[in-house]
């Protein structure tokens, strides 16, 4: 037999015998955890038996995944052996198993037998911190923030981290003040009381703190945005004028100009917002994001040239998304008018996986119906079927192929797809919720009726099917109670739906109850100023009384959706 052979099979039985000791073996470990005492020798002082054995096991054990249980082992073999590097694998391996007490019990060994190390204080200080126990923390981070003279600033930063995860932030407050006493020259350390301050509620001593720094240094961007930050909580046109001010004393602050850029977008002012992105756009902070940012900004500036530059400037710098801004740069050819280059850029999307390929698609069917025919767009949907797509995403392509066809008044043939696709979409109630509004549309209510009550089978908390059977009802002025029973359901699950809210008024208007009509429909009126809504609404006020008052709210929405086929026969009855 040979040596490879011989050390293969030591190798297998080894294995073998590790599988079914494991267990037992694991559990063991624990009981062998006494007291460590450093200055008692080293049971194990050399690679004998016992320790390949525990060492391999550790091994697997590691191999396998089980980090919990080698990390028990090797915690094991470091009190056995006294070895600084096992304490130090201990340690790491407990970290990575999330396994704070023996990530804690191995740095404690870690740092006994290797005094001189800075790194397992740190770590012990860090669980003890992350724990919530402050008081054992304490004297190690004034350790170490004794010895590290060089990196103590960075040290402070570090402990705002870790602070932020301890509940008690009065506590932390008050750590963090006890510990920066001999240091609040630096200010890094009173940075560190203002974050633990303002965590704990107390603003007031967080501006102070501030103030203080920028006695020492103005010029520091970190402390500027964190003034900014608290600011702009409260007061969002202050903190504007805070980074103006700051930005004039540091024009090259370009960390304090990005958060002025994306503030003056959150309060809408687009451009103002550009003319600080642009100065960004070729800065240290240059990246394919900011790029894009400002092509949106152009977007909505109606500055489609601007747009298509850094459109083009993020996909060079790698945009990670880039089927987002093929969409984009094809609705700004579509504004052109030209047909070709906006297709171009749509087919570059080609990966049926890619989370913009359905929308790619859905968009370029409304460029073909617009610029050839709605036949020519459904027939491209069509080639569809042979991708591999979700029933959902078929769902979305069958809609988008009803919606061109009804654009054209083409209700036959959308009632027609729509039938044929039945059977494919027997299982999904959205399906037949859109089957059954337009089977009302074609007249056939009964079939409505049932489509709707198929789909609230199939999902019994479906709303908008229980609000569609009720309103139907209504406005029919049949089954009244079962229509206000309906309605009921759907605005108890969802109670701030401006359309059901205004079925809700529509039933009580047809039950007589006017001012409770009145009620609901205001209310609903008041989320959203949708044109039924405004129709529903004139006529009860009308029968209120309150014609003026009608006839101000219908010539408002008329003004806006002047071609509504509700809102134009309900003001004609009232003429």
């Amino acid at each position: 037999m040979t040596n490879i052979t011989a050390k293969k099979i030591f190798i297998f039985i080894l294995f073998c015998i590790s599988n079914l000791a494991f267990a037992n073996d694991t559990v063991n470990l624990n009981k062998e955890n006494k007291i460590f005492n450093e200055n008692h020798p080293a049971q194990i002082t050399e690679t004998n038996a016992e320790f390949v054995y525990k060492f391999l096991l550790a091994e697997i054990a590691t191999q396998r995944g089980d980090l919990n249980t080698a990390g028990h082992i090797y915690f094991d073999l470091a009190k056995l052996t006294k070895s600084i590097s096992l304490a130090e694998r201990a340690t790491r391996i407990a970290g990575s198993a999330r396994n704070g007490r023996l990530a804690m019990d191995s740095a404690n060994i870690w740092q006994k037998l290797d005094k001189k190390s800075i790194e397992p204080k740190r770590i012990l200080a860090e669980l003890f911190i992350t724990s919530g126990n402050l008081a054992k923390a304490r004297p190690l981070i004034k350790t170490l923030l004794e010895k590290e003279e060089k990196t103590r600033s960075e040290g402070f930063l570090y402990l705002n981290k870790i602070l932020s995860q301890v509940e008690n932030k009065k506590n932390a407050l008050r750590f963090i003040i006890d510990i920066t006493k001999p240091y609040l020259n630096i200010p890094e350390a009173r940075f560190a009381i203002a974050h633990a301050a303002f965590s704990a509620g107390n603003k007031k001593l967080a501006i102070e703190e501030l103030d203080k720094i920028e006695s020492i240094n103005p010029k520091w961007e970190t402390a500027a945005l964190f003034r900014g930050y608290i600011i702009g909580q409260e007061w969002p046109e202050k903190a504007l004028a805070f980074y103006q001010t700051f930005l004039r004393s540091n024009p090259k602050s370009n960390e304090v100009r990005l958060e002025y850029a994306k503030a003056l977008t959150n309060l809408k002012k687009y451009d103002d917002a550009k003319k600080q992105f642009l100065k960004l756009v070729n800065s240290s902070l240059a990246s394919s994001e900011i790029s894009l940012t400002v092509a949106l900004l152009a977007i909505e500036l109606g500055d489609n040239i601007l747009a298509e530059k850094y459109f083009m400037q993020s996909l060079k710098r790698g945009y990670s998304k880039p089927a987002q801004i093929h969409i984009y740069l094809a609705g700004i050819y579509d504004d052109r008018g030209d047909f070709d280059e906006t297709l171009k850029w749509l087919n570059k999307i080609t990966t049926v996986n890619n989370e913009y390929f359905v929308d790619s698609k859905i968009l370029m069917a409304e460029y073909i119906a617009k610029y050839d025919s709605v036949d020519s767009a459904i027939e491209m949907l069509n080639k569809l079927k042979k991708k591999r797509l979700s029933s959902n995403e078929k769902l979305i392509i069958l809609r988008n192929k009803a919606s061109l066809l009804l654009t054209e008044n083409r209700s036959q043939d959308a009632y027609d797809l729509m039938k044929l696709e039945e059977e494919e979409f027997k299982d999904s109630p959205e399906f037949k919720f859109d089957y059954a509004m337009l089977s009302e549309k074609m007249g056939n209510t009964l079939l409505m009726e049932q489509l709707l009550l198929e789909a609230i089978k199939l999902k019994p908390d479906y709303a908008t099917a229980y609000n569609a059977l009720g309103y139907s009802y209504a406005d029919r002025n049949i089954k009244l109670p079962e229509a206000k029973r309906y309605i009921e359901i759907a605005l108890s699950y969802e109670p701030n739906n401006h359309y059901i809210l205004d079925s809700m008024g529509w039933i009580h208007f047809k039950l007589g109850n006017i001012d409770i009509a009145s009620q609901f429909i205001k209310k609903a009126y008041a989320i959203n100023k949708d044109p039924e809504i405004a129709a529903h609404l004139g006529e009860i006020l009308w029968i209120q009384g309150k014609k003026e008052e009608a006839k101000e709210i219908w010539k408002n929405s008329l003004n806006r959706h002047p071609s509504n086929t509700v809102l134009i026969e309900t003001t004609n009855r009232f003429r």
